[in-house]
Parts: C-alpha cells; structure tokens; sequence
C-alpha cells in the first residue's frame, strides 16, 4: 500500500469526536506556564489539548525527519513522574524547511492535533502532534535526554486492553496501563528517545527499507527464528519496526532477513506507523549479523497426492514491474513446487491504483501465469469473482481479491451458479483430484 502522507491530521477533543471523524473547535491558546509536553500527551491516546493552540512549548530536539513527513521531534527534560504521559512530541513541519537539529533547545508554538496513519477509517491509533509551528531555538549541543530502554523485562506480556464498547471498540480514550498492556507501554513512550539493545529479526527489510525486530527473544519464537503470529487479539508486544531518520541517500539502510539479528540495536524517537505497530525512528543504528536463512522448498506431490498452497503476491498488478512477475512466478516453480490449487491473495485489477472503476483482474492473472509458464511451470486456469468497487479494501482503486489457481491437467472444476461479488464463492474445491 503507498504511504498516506503525515498532513492528514484530525484534530478532536474527544475520543468520540475522534471516531466520529468530527474536528473539535480549536480553544484559546493555554499560557506557557501551564503547558509542557506531558500536559499535551495527556494520560490517554488522545490529547486533552486536540484543538488548541499552545505557546513556547520547550524541550530538547531528538531527532529529525527533513525527508517524506517533515518535521522533529522534541523532549522534556522535566518529566513529571507519571508513568502514563509521554515527554516526547512531534511537531509537524509540512512543506517548510526543517531548521533544527539533535541537541537544540527550543521553544514551539503551534496547535494541538492528532494524525491518524492511515485515516480515520484505518483502525489506527491517532498520533499526538504540534502543527503549524514557529519554532525558537535557545540554544544547540545540548545532552540528548537519556533513551528509555525497551526489552523484555519492561514490555509487558498482555497486548492490549479491550476496547470501550461505548466506542464501537476504540480504545483511544481509555487512561494508559503502561505497566499491564505492552501497546500501552508504547503509547506513553510515543515520541520520547528510546533505544533497544541487539535484537533478533523477525521481519526482513521491505522496499521502504524498513525491518522488524523483537525485543522479546523468547516470544513465539519458530525454527527459522521468526516469530509466530497468533491473532489481532493476541499480537506479539516484543515487535517493533524499526527506521532511520538519515535518507536511504546518505545511508544504506541494511538489508536483513527473518532470524538476523540487529547487532547494536538501535536508538530514537518512537512513532507509529500506518500500518499498525510501533516504530522506532533510528538516529543510530547498528550493523545486520547475517544468519544466512535460506528459503525453504517443498518436495513436489506424487502422482497421487493432491498439493494445495496459499501465496500473498502483495498488491499484485499488471503496472509492477516484470521483475516482481519473474519474483512471484519462480517461488510457486521452485519454491512450492507447482501446486495442484494455489489460493492467492491480494490480486489487484487490471490497472492497479488507478481510481477509474475497473475491477477485473483478468490482465493481471494472464501475466502473472504467463510468468510461472516462463518459469517451467504449468499453464494454470483461475476462478475468482470481482469485488465491488472500492468496498473490498486494500488500496484505493486497487481492488485486491482472493484467486483460486489450478491446473487443469491434475484437477477439474465443477461451475456452480450463484455466487455473488458479495458472498465467497462456494466452487472452489475441485470436483476430482488425481488417481
């Protein structure tokens, strides 16, 4: 999915202005010697000053983000003790320069709003920010504030509290448990410097050049040192992403895979990504040790076995380049051994993101089989029904859907009518398998 840019902001004084999608009416501005950080982050996830305007907000800048959403963040070196506020903030810069650097102490002001990544209708969490800001710089090379440290003894073994059932769920306005639910560890640390030790991956670098490491080693661990996933309700709290602020230009993000570990860890501001989960903003980052993991291969079926498989092609479109066909088509070849059925997910229509009311997908399958034939595969045959238009998620415009490969010459497909665009289809299993 492409990146939603930072200046969707909903500023809300409520949680329920907030699911409502209402913007609350910004207030008087709040006298300097009442607001610090902490009074901005407010013990939930939503601030108790969403809407104001606020002066000469101080504190120590960790770091800086001048590429993609600008801005920085800063933080109080006055904590006030409370476990459940954060001291950190980011102020929002949009399209102007970003002047400021690590060490300088300033003094901000700006109003109070709450971005959700993703859109209000993504599910996020909303992220507490400064926009609109003019910013004063007092003075530079100051001490960073020390980094909290986030392992396995801090990150608590509960996930998440239930949501407020008076909020269709949400779980924006209830008071942060830092100490019994690990997303609420993370929301009261939401822009303060944290820093995590040498951390095992359990998510390979991405095209975005992020990675994912657990700072829990024992958690769900597989045998490929990855980290097994149980459900949206049962989430692994040692997870986090991790980025880095310095342009991939300058740096080399580096590249790693499941079961390499992060030798160092790493050190910055902690944000949150649209994606859901924590991430944390590298301002120093350590060196990839290469586990060497090599991809795993099934053993082709014998004659009379049936081979079914699942594959995620990730947004699949026939605007991809053809690398990512060859990609895609050589792992079901070599990889999956050429299954019988393949159930795949995350097909999109024929022109991909383009917003124009297409929803067939038959282009995109005819490249994406043509590829496996390339490959030394067999000439599958596909089943699939178009989703509505953009009612079916994924990427707007894309409309991704599941499609059920099979190879005509090892299994037959019996038509049933009835299905619908809005009920799965109930023909996908084959009528006879190989004898």
């Amino acid at each position: 999915m492409p990146r939603i840019p930072r200046s969707t902001v909903v500023s809300a004084a409520t949680a329920t202005a907030l699911a409502a999608g209402l913007l609350a009416v910004s207030s008087p501005a709040a006298s300097a010697d009442e607001v610090r950080v902490h009074d901005i982050q407010g013990t939930t996830r939503l601030s108790p000053l969403a809407g104001q305007r606020v002066t000469d907000v101080r504190g120590i800048v960790t770091g800086v983000r001048g590429h993609g959403s600008k801005g920085f963040w800063i933080q109080d070196t006055e904590a006030d003790g409370d476990p459940a506020t954060s001291e950190g903030v980011f102020v929002y810069t949009g399209s102007a320069a970003v002047t400021v650097k690590p060490g300088d102490a300033v003094r901000v002001s700006g109003t109070v709003g709450e971005y959700v990544p993703g859109g209000t209708k993504s599910g996020n969490q909303s992220l507490t920010q400064i926009t609109g800001p003019t910013v004063t710089v007092e003075s530079s090379g100051n001490a960073l504030p020390a980094p909290v440290r986030v392992d396995a003894k801090s990150v608590p073994a509960r996930y998440a509290p239930a949501g407020d059932p008076a909020q269709d769920g949400s779980v924006n306005g209830l008071p942060l448990k830092p100490r019994t639910y690990a997303l609420d560890l993370y929301e009261s640390l939401e822009g303060m410097n944290v820093r995590v030790g040498s951390s095992r991956v359990v998510g390979a670098t991405d095209a975005y050049h992020e990675l994912w490491v657990t700072v829990k080693p024992r958690e769900n661990r597989n045998r490929r040192g990855g980290a097994v996933y149980g459900s949206y309700d049962a989430q692994n709290g040692g997870r986090l992403q991790i980025q880095q602020l310095a342009p991939v230009s300058e740096r080399p993000f580096p590249k790693a895979n499941v079961g390499d570990v992060l030798k160092g860890g790493a050190e910055g501001p902690l944000d949150f990504n649209q994606f859901g989960g924590y991430t944390l903003v590298a301002r120093e980052l350590g060196e990839v040790r290469d586990k060497a993991l090599v991809r795993e291969k099934t053993r082709r079926q014998a004659k009379r076995e049936l081979a079914v498989a699942t594959y995620n092609v990730e947004n699949l479109d026939p605007t991809d380049p053809q690398e990512k066909f060859d990609a895609l088509a050589g792992a079901v070849v070599t990889n999956l051994a050429s299954p019988d059925i393949l159930a795949l997910e995350e097909i999109q229509d024929d022109n991909g993101a383009k917003n124009d009311g297409t929803v067939s997908a038959g282009a995109t399958l005819k490249k994406f089989t043509d590829a496996i034939v390339a490959a030394g595969g067999p000439r599958y045959a596909w089943r699939t029904i178009d989703p509505v238009n953009n009612k079916d998620g994924g990427e707007p415009g894309g409309n991704i859907r599941q499609v059920f490969l099979f190879n005509p010459e090892r299994v037959s497909f019996t038509e049933r009518a009835g299905a619908t665009r809005r009920r799965p289809p109930r023909s996908c299993a084959p009528a006879s398998v190989p004898r």
